[in-house]
């Protein structure tokens, strides 16, 4: 089998001034998006807004997301809402949803951010019944796992947290959805047929369609933050 995956690190970060009309400077880097992935993905991110800084709140018209915060504290602003946030939370933004994030902590807050198409927007993503959707605040590493359907209608499936002693492995196979990791803590590996990526925090691995990974803790344990979308079996034109 062919090697079927993105890498990207947290090297060489750009710098987003007033994120949505925000305030202050944040730091912003790409782990993928739809051009190198076959499902109907729009991007997964990683932002850092500075302590005072600002995402402005900003209507999804198209578009449905999970966050989740990597570390420090905010507040999530959902439907005029203020939600509490700090590390371990995912939040759901469904179609129609206005929200936006402020730093209240002394340290940078750092979070995921994943964008995909909503239902009905894409051709592999039909048209739902999203009267069930709703924005939420989950603390994820009380749950450790959340099915995405219970909370929105378009290509997500779920979102993990994954802990890996030393030698323990977890394989991702794309072949019905496809996967994104983010490395949280700790170190170890990416296995592909024929590459072996080393895995250490910021470390993000995609894996495509028809792509597999195996993912295996190394001496001192691991713990990453993995999402997965569905992925028609026509996708993109894949072989």
């Amino acid at each position: 089998m062919a090697d079927r995956m993105t890498v990207t690190t947290l090297d060489e970060l750009s710098e987003v001034y007033e994120m949505h009309g925000g305030e202050k400077v944040a730091r912003w880097k790409c782990l993928a998006r739809r051009n190198n992935l076959f499902g109907a993905w729009e991007a997964v991110e990683c932002s850092f807004l500075p302590a005072g800084g600002a995402s402005g709140v900003h209507l999804h018209s198209r578009t449905e997301q999970f966050d989740y915060v990597v570390s420090g504290s905010g507040v999530m602003t959902i439907d005029g809402v203020d939600h509490p946030v700090t590390a371990g939370d995912l939040l759901t933004t469904c179609l129609g949803t206005r929200h936006g994030i402020r730093n209240v902590g002394d340290e940078d807050l750092i979070w995921l951010v994943i964008e995909v198409s909503g239902p009905g927007m894409v051709p592999e993503v039909p048209a739902q019944d999203t009267s069930g959707d709703r924005a939420e605040v989950i603390k994820l590493r009380e749950v450790r796992e959340v099915d995405a359907l219970d909370y929105l209608s378009g290509p997500l499936r779920r979102a993990r947290l994954i802990e890996l002693a030393p030698g323990q492995a977890e394989t991702l196979v794309a072949d019905e959805q496809e996967h994104v990791l983010f490395t949280l803590d700790g170190t170890g590996s990416a296995k592909s047929a024929s590459t072996t990526v080393p895995l250490r925090y910021g470390v993000s691995v995609g894996v495509p369609f028809r792509g597999s990974v195996t993912v295996e803790g190394g001496p001192d344990g691991l713990e990453f933050f993995v999402v997965s979308l569905v992925v028609p079996a026509n996708a993109g034109g894949a072989e």
